[in-house]
């Protein structure tokens, strides 16, 4: 399964900021029961010294699913880490939202 343009804008977006990005193989077969992002959420991990980790959640043209947004509201991180939803939006560019 090939990863989003999305996915792979926002890579680029973080690296010229200074991030260093992870994101999670995805294997040409799914096996059952592999998630394909990070704890079945997060499509990214940004990492920039001194900074908080950044988990990022995008999303397309499409918009965000309520279940979704409840679902990365829900799950807990540590004090140090962030998590985002990053939306593309036609024409104008990323929306870019942490939750607390």
């Amino acid at each position: 399964m090939a990863r989003s343009p999305y996915e792979r804008k926002a890579e680029h977006e973080l690296e010229f900021e200074g991030y260093f990005v992870d994101w999670k193989a995805r294997p040409f077969r799914v096996p059952r029961g592999y998630k394909v992002d990070f704890f079945g959420l997060f499509d990214l991990v940004a990492h920039k010294p001194g900074e908080f980790l950044r988990w990022i959640s995008i999303k397309g043209h499409a918009g965000i699913p309520s279940k979704h947004r409840r679902e990365v509201e829900a799950f807990s991180l540590p004090d140090s880490n962030q998590k985002e939803i990053w939306q593309w939006r036609k024409r104008l560019g990323w929306k870019k939202e942490v939750i607390k």
